[in-house]
């Protein structure tokens, strides 16, 4: 196996994204896959037909139960093909024996109902590891991706099963309904037809053999992206790539300092000829300290306390803790232990043997306590769940933490009260007649924005679109509330009507009629005039 020639992009991938890109290679290669789980497996299916007739049951659970043994050849190819030589269904199937050899017994007794058999197959198939050596190997795979590969199993089961529904269905609704009417269909329901039987033996052997590609090959993904973020492939590649490039340029190299002239090397003999000539630089001839004074110095420092100051400690301790945090045992708490433990102790009246310990006290004690808790807890959970209903039944109103932050501009638009002028709605109409249209709206549209916002006190945030503003409107309208201000019928109607017509302006550019625009400024006075 060369990883330089592994056929798909070595990197890191997370459980789901091996196993799509398990199903784009099953895809790819899904026809020889397909071929070589079905012929053995139909060839297993006569054979068993013809040697058990009357038990296609059991001949169905023969194949099924095989599955591991069918697997393998589909899980060669595929791993052939991923690393750059793939092998034909008719090679394939000449190898058959020769992959079936390790584990064969094992992969059809204790591992049979395995919920990660895709994600191990590759473990026994390909690395023909065995015991211990692949019980280590599979501890280090499966601290990762051995939950996808328990869903992917699931997956396919259910996958199967719908399939072979939906084939039963398509074939019902080929009959005609004339045939169909006439056909006694509980023996067909209790198994009693041995020929509907073996044909829906074969269903489910084509079923399983056009799933099983997507499977093996999901699996054997999930072992590759795994292998990758244990061994390092992506990084091994890339050390690889820049072998070779520095290889190339070596190469390059060479050969270029092979064409080179001779004059280079005149040339260098000349600058050290040079060189040789240049007088050198004197030496100090004398250095700042003698070896004997260094020599002194050295051994007044080795004399230094700091070179004698030795401590030695053992043993365990605590950490160490600040001030804040040498906090001693609340008294509350140590006398609740005390007098819990003295009401545990508590004895009934005395038998007539003393020496007779009263087991059923020291078991009801602890039931008892226990009991109270759960009461205790119960109510708290109870009066938390419903905890708006019993504010709301006694009335109580709780105050907000903070005051809401008032929007100075929604959708591009200036809501603030001190930006509108005095009489709105003529100053729409000027503009509207002006030609100013967009203006002219908007102003009407802000306005109303405002008026919601200020003597309402909706609070419309940025992330809400003008027709959630408008729900928002109509929601309140619908609903008793005495803490905020109603809406009535007209203002909820209006901030409809007006929202559409500021929507067919602002983004499909279709101003409405001169009368409907006349119509909003005076539902406009109807709705909000009173507030002035």
């Amino acid at each position: 196996m060369q990883v330089k020639n592994l056929a798909v992009r070595a990197r890191l991938r997370s459980p789901w994204e091996s196993i799509d890109l398990g199903i784009a290679l099953a895809r790819k290669h899904w026809l020889p896959m397909f071929l070589v789980w079905l012929l053995p497996a139909a060839l297993l299916l006569c054979a068993l037909a013809w040697a058990f007739p009357g038990h296609p049951g059991w001949s169905m659970f023969a194949i099924w139960w095989l599955k591991p043994v069918f697997d393998r050849l589909p899980l060669f190819m595929i791993s052939r093909a991923l690393f750059g030589t793939p092998v034909s269904a008719l090679a394939a199937l000449k190898e058959f024996f020769k992959h079936n050899r390790t584990d064969w017994l094992a992969w059809i007794t204790i591992r049979r109902l395995s919920a990660t058999r895709s994600f191990d197959m590759p473990v026994t198939v390909l690395e023909q590891s065995k015991g211990s050596a692949r019980s280590a190997r599979l501890s280090v795979l499966h601290r990762k991706h051995s939950g996808a590969a328990t869903w992917l199993t699931l997956t396919g089961i259910h996958l199967e099963g719908f399939l072979l529904i939906a084939a039963f269905i398509l074939i019902y609704l080929f009959i005609p309904e004339q045939v169909a009417a006439n056909i006694d269909w509980a023996p067909l329901l209790r198994g009693e037809t041995l020929a509907l039987e073996w044909v829906s033996n074969v269903l489910c052997v084509l079923i399983m053999a056009a799933v099983a590609p997507f499977y093996i090959v999901s699996g054997f993904c999930l072992y590759i992206g795994r292998r990758i973020e244990l061994e390092g492939w992506d990084i091994e590649i890339q050390f690889r790539d820049l072998a070779e490039r520095h290889q190339r340029s070596l190469q390059a190299s060479k050969s270029a300092h092979n064409r080179s002239s001779p004059l280079a090397s005149v040339l260098l003999l000349c600058t050290l000829a040079c060189t040789t000539l240049t007088p050198a630089p004197q030496a100090q001839a004398e250095s700042q300290e003698s070896p004997q004074q260094a020599q002194q110095r050295i051994d007044e420092v080795l004399a230094g306390e700091d070179f004698h100051n030795i401590e030695q400690v053992s043993g365990w301790r605590l950490k160490d803790l600040g001030e804040e945090e040498q906090e001693k045992i609340p008294e509350w708490l140590i006398e609740l232990f005390e007098w819990l433990f003295k009401w545990l102790m508590e004895n009934p009246p005395e038998s007539d043997d003393s020496s007779e310990i009263n087991w059923g006290s020291l078991i009801a004690k602890p039931i008892e306590l226990l009991l109270w808790i759960a009461v205790i807890a119960g109510l708290i959970y109870l009066g938390w769940r419903h905890r708006e209903a019993i504010l709301s039944s006694l009335r109580w109103q709780h105050t907000p933490k903070k005051k809401v932050e008032v929007p100075e501009t929604l959708f591009g638009l200036d809501v603030r009260q001190s930006s509108l002028p005095d009489d709105v709605c003529a100053e729409v109409l000027r503009l509207w007649q002006a030609g100013e249209k967009r203006a002219g709206l908007g102003l009407l549209y802000r306005a109303t924005l405002s008026h919601l916002i200020e003597d309402f006190h909706f609070h419309f945030g940025d992330h809400l679109t003008e027709s959630e503003c408008a729900q928002l409107v109509s929601r309140r309208h619908g609903t008793a509330d005495d803490t905020l201000r109603p809406v009535s019928a007209p203002l909820s109607q209006f901030v409809q009507q007006l929202t559409g017509s500021w929507q067919q302006l602002a983004y499909a550019h279709r101003p409405p009629a001169d009368p409907q625009v006349s119509e909003l400024c005076q539902q406009w006075q109807e709705v909000f005039g009173n507030d002035h």
